[in-house]
């Protein structure tokens, strides 16, 4: 085995088959993964000694050439970056009823609830889909369950809903003020 330190973070190693053996590497797809990383930490230690490398706060990129009677390595020796933080971002998502039926949507469309809620109505493959303006509210929720089915869609769905499907109706919330109010006292 020769041990060749090409840089400050770069180390060549040349491994004949009995130090192949004596670390139980073995590079073919039917190894035992397990043995091979024991035997590659084991080489890294003996490889740190040669070199006088301190393991803490290392990372090693190890790129293996294996050949008849020889295998080369090329160690690439990096500092460890601090760890990295994961942040679980809140899911986005929408609003959506969709109704199997047309029965069912024309029942709800029947009900005075309907008229006070803004919506787009979209046929969408074998079901209609509905798109409230705003959130649902829990009575609005609990009407629209018994007709059809409320889901939260992503972003995305809800985006290829109204690209793909046909607009079939769109309805806007009543305003509940004066088209022409004034604020001057009388």
């Amino acid at each position: 085995m020769t041990i060749d330190r090409l840089s400050q973070g770069m180390i060549l190693v040349t491994l004949m088959d009995d130090d192949m053996r004596r670390y139980s590497l073995d590079f073919n797809d039917a190894a035992d993964g397990e043995r091979t990383r024991r035997g590659l930490t084991r080489l890294m230690y003996r490889v740190g000694e040669e070199c006088g490398i301190d393991h803490r706060d290392k990372c090693y990129l190890i790129e293996a050439l294996p050949g008849k009677e020889s295998c080369l390595l090329i160690i690439s020796v990096r500092a460890k970056k601090s760890r990295r933080r994961y942040r679980i971002k809140r899911e986005n998502t929408v609003d959506c009823c969709r109704f199997s039926s047309v029965d069912a949507l024309l029942l709800w469309l029947d009900r005075p609830e309907s008229a006070r809620m803004g919506y787009a109505l979209y046929q969408s493959k074998e079901s209609y889909c509905l798109l409230p303006e705003y959130p649902l509210t829990s009575a609005e929720r609990c009407i629209l369950n018994e007709y059809g089915a409320v889901c939260r869609e992503s972003p995305v769905t809800v985006a290829r809903i109204r690209e793909y499907g046909k607009l079939l109706r769109e309805h806007s919330r009543r305003r509940r003020h004066l088209k022409y109010a004034s604020s001057a006292a009388i």
